[in-house]
């Protein structure tokens, strides 16, 4: 099986795009809708510490929503092996966009006590905002392939990206 990759056809909830967009910087965006009577989008309680572990590995990892109007859904009657992750950035051709999926497929194998192996082969969907040009991408397979996907269309683009000095 290899990811799937569809452009165009995700767009992201309203509300859910940081304001200022940083040219090195990586940003984890909601994906569920605001419960009725809200206009907040909710972040899923499995992304909550996701930043400050990037953080911690020298990523610029972020929320786009600023704090103190962030919003969880802890998620018991979903599959609990297909994880979702959004992410917005400026341009695809970066590399913190695969380090922060690799990270999270990481950190998700810590918080479940799976083996690094274990979790790159369960199902994972990563939805990425590119916001210089508006374009939307929904990449969705086993986490390692998600990972080559991401790859791919880097290199489509010409890109490649950087970390960073």
């Amino acid at each position: 099986m290899t990811a799937r990759i569809t452009e165009g056809k995700w767009a992201p909830l309203p509300g859910s795009l940081p304001d200022t967009v940083n040219a090195d910087t990586v940003y984890v965006i909601p994906t569920r809708a605001p419960t009725q009577g809200s206009d907040i989008p909710r972040y899923t309680d499995t992304v909550r510490y996701l930043p400050k572990v990037a953080r911690s590995a020298g990523a610029p990892v972020e929320f786009a929503t600023p704090s103190g109007t962030r919003e969880y859904l802890a998620e018991y009657s979903v599959d609990p092996e297909m994880w979702s992750l959004g992410l917005a950035c400026l341009q695809m051709a970066s590399d913190w966009l695969i380090f922060t999926v690799t990270l999270f497929i990481s950190y998700r194998a810590d918080s479940q006590g799976w083996k690094q192996e274990e979790a790159s082969q369960l199902p994972l969907r990563v939805t990425v905002a590119e916001t210089s040009t508006g374009r939307n991408y929904e990449i969705e397979g086993r986490g390692a392939e998600v990972v080559e996907a991401l790859k791919a269309l880097q290199q489509g683009q010409g890109g490649g990206g950087s970390q960073g000095s």
